[in-house]
């Protein structure tokens, strides 16, 4: 499948089924949003974290008292659900908006769907993420953009403490406010970030935020339904028949 192209007057989306159905450039007035190329499946675009969001310790979880195995990735741990490696389906289209789904894929012990309806307004991108559990499960579910050489501004009333393993916990602590790669709760305003002179407003139902100040300088700001490690420390149990729903939206600020 060729990637999919979607445009307003001021506003273009590319996204690519074929590699992970990741949004591969989001352009406002023209000019690029996002980390485009990357030698890293994990470093570039905006892509789904589904059926898990951020890192599982030591790649294992349990449910209904059995342990399932998951695809290790950094430092032994799994990362960023197992959507992002699976091919998606274009299921509907238009020239302002698309809708894509694809299956949890053969890592991931349950059968699911996962559906990502993506919508150009005329001032802003929207994402609609679902999953559809045809098994029970434990389930999260998240968006990963990377943008890019951005300046993020973030004002939150707390954020989870790591571990010696760079995991969050579940312990409240103050924010911190430089070299961050931590998650974040009760934002007291919609974080932003500066790309290009471009203001974009990230906006979302979930309730946790992951904020990474990466070496590059470049900056993800990532809603998440649940913490890093939280199919194991904070699981929401979907049953089968049943579908769990977020949104995010990227809004272009004008002065």
């Amino acid at each position: 499948m060729q990637s999919t192209s979607l445009a307003t007057n001021t506003l273009g989306v590319v996204i690519d089924g074929e590699d992970g159905g990741r949004i591969a450039s989001f352009t406002v007035d023209g000019r690029e949003m996002l980390v485009t190329a990357s030698d890293s499946t994990y470093d570039w675009g905006l892509y789904c974290m589904v059926p898990y969001a951020g890192r599982v310790r030591n790649a294992v979880f349990t449910f209904n008292d059995i342990s399932y195995e998951l695809p290790a990735v950094t430092n032994g741990h799994a990362l960023h659900g197992t959507v992002l490696h699976e091919q998606w389906t274009r299921d509907e289209i238009t020239n302002t908006s698309a809708v894509f789904s694809t299956s949890l894929g053969k890592s991931w012990p349950f059968r699911g769907t996962c559906t990502h309806r993506i919508t150009l307004l005329p001032d802003r991108l929207r994402c609609e993420l679902s999953v559809t559990a045809h098994d029970d499960m434990p389930v999260q579910l998240g968006w990963h953009p990377w943008f890019r050489q951005g300046i993020a501004h973030t004002r939150f009333n707390a954020m989870l403490k790591r571990d010696a393993d760079g995991i969050a916990t579940s312990e409240r602590v103050e924010p911190v406010t430089h070299n961050i790669d931590d998650c974040f709760l009760e934002p007291n305003a919609w974080p932003r970030v500066v790309v290009d002179n471009v203001t974009l407003e990230i906006a979302s139902d979930c309730p946790f935020w992951i904020h990474y100040d990466a070496p590059s300088g470049d900056v993800c700001i990532e809603p998440q339904s649940g913490p890093p490690n939280g199919i194991n420390d904070a699981p929401l149990l979907l049953s089968a028949g049943n579908t769990f729903t977020r949104w995010m939206e990227l809004r272009v600020v004008r002065k």
